[in-house]
């Protein structure tokens, strides 16, 4: 809910603003049998943040892109 408050707030400064999920990584709280590596998600996230546009503005996505359901 943060996200989209923070979202309505910087839309009249022309701010991007979106929530993403970095997918289950194998770190210390996600634990050994997450399938992704610390450095294959921040691979994707910032794959996902260079192709970001104004329609994704207020949204909650996932490491790969996808919307995901608030």
């Amino acid at each position: 809910m943060v996200s989209r408050c923070m979202a309505k707030g910087l839309e009249a400064n022309g701010i991007l603003c979106v929530a993403l999920h970095p997918g289950w990584v194998r770190t210390d709280m996600g634990g050994p049998e997450a399938p992704m590596s610390p450095e294959e998600s921040i691979t994707s996230v910032l794959s996902v943040i260079g192709g970001l546009t104004e329609k994704d503005h207020g949204s909650f996505l996932s490491y790969n892109g996808e919307p995901l359901p608030w």
